[in-house]
């Protein structure tokens, strides 16, 4: 596929362009990495020194980059060139990735008489579609999909292959599941008795608000009872597990790996990154940060930044981590303070023999 710049002038609405209209491109590259024809942009500042150097034919700059650019290079600039540099595959996307054809049910899918499918609705091979359910206005439900008895998926909604919706869980519009994911698998419970761990049934559902989408093989587990919420326009990554009864507020964004136990609630745009831990029953406020490998175990205030295991404030955590580094030196020194006053070696700097090491 190639593009002009006029083309690419037509889709960059709203951005300033300098150069040759007839410039060409037919791929996409970073900047050490483009060659001619290439488009390219630059998204993080720290690569500014690489926009001189790139070769490619089509740049897309912020308006605060204030260097040279390539004498050859027709340029857009525009407040955030990721944004325009997404329009742009949005528009390669639905090239690549046709929409399906509309009001179709594939003969290998099962579909059961009680199920409500919309005419424009596309239902894919080898997909089931349990009693009760109803799928909505333009939704598209890939291949190898299991919809639940009572589901609901309102319009415009992309199940990918494998995404498995359970019995009474709903979608909201424009909802998008990569492969493999579940929604509405039972809430993890169990109460032990008489040497026994006995399953407590999980009755309640995951409601899904509006233009929320979900990586790939992300396990979002029914309530206990009511429902587990996952707040509107929220994106979840990859590999990610909420479990029973949470509530995720909306505009919120979770990595991959993170695990949020029983109960706990996440306030408006909060953000947690990459192998998060949160224990059950506590509440971030909105806008509060988690970063990545940290271990949450009490609430956290609105838009307070956190880090680490357990986590302290950000800028104390950064504070103890430096200090963490500078031990082996303060010991070295103490034991010279210690040489140097003629104190005992055991007071400080030795191994303590504590009574379960020594087996006494």
């Amino acid at each position: 596929m190639t593009y002009t710049a006029k083309q690419l002038s037509e889709i960059f609405e709203g951005a300033t362009f300098t150069g040759n209209l007839d410039s060409q491109i037919n791929s996409i590259a970073s900047l050490s990495e483009a060659k001619e024809c290439d488009l390219s942009f630059l998204g993080n500042i720290k690569y500014s020194s690489e926009v001189a150097l790139t070769k490619a034919s089509i740049l897309i700059l912020p308006n605060s980059y204030k260097g040279d650019t390539p004498a050859t290079a027709s340029v857009f600039r525009c407040e955030n060139p990721s944004i325009l540099l997404a329009k742009f595959c949005a528009v390669l996307e639905k090239q690549m990735w046709p929409e399906p054809k509309r009001g179709f049910i594939h003969p290998s899918a099962v579909v059961e008489d009680s199920a409500q499918v919309d005419s424009t609705a596309n239902i894919g091979p080898f997909c089931y579609i349990g009693r009760n359910a109803k799928i909505g206005k333009n939704s598209y439900i890939e291949s190898h999909n299991h919809i639940g008895a009572n589901v609901v998926i309102k319009d415009n909604c992309h199940l990918m292959p494998r995404a498995v919706v359970m019995d009474y869980c709903v979608l909201g519009s424009f909802v998008r599941l990569q492969p493999g994911c579940v929604i509405g698998s039972d809430g993890y419970g169990y109460e032990y008795s008489n040497g026994v761990h006995h399953k407590v049934p999980q009755i309640g559902n995951v409601v899904v608000e509006d233009y929320v989408e979900i990586g790939a093989n992300t396990c979002i587990d029914r309530a206990r009872f009511d429902k587990t919420l996952i707040g509107a326009g929220s994106k979840l990554d990859n590999l990610v597990q909420i479990a029973h009864n949470v509530k995720v507020g909306k505009l919120c964004l979770i990595v991959s790996q993170t695990g949020i136990s029983g109960s706990t609630t996440l306030g408006n745009g909060c953000i947690l990154g990459g192998q998060v831990g949160l224990v059950g029953h506590i509440t971030l406020g909105d806008g509060a940060k988690v970063g990545a490998q940290s271990g949450v175990n009490c609430d956290v205030p609105s838009n307070l930044y956190i880090q680490g295991t357990p986590a302290l404030p950000y800028m104390l955590h950064s504070k103890l981590d430096i200090l963490h580094e500078k031990l082996p030196d303060f010991f070295s020194r103490l034991k010279d303070i210690e040489k140097h006053l003629g104190i005992e070696k055991k007071t400080f700097g030795t191994p303590r023999t504590s009574t379960a090491r020594s087996g006494k």
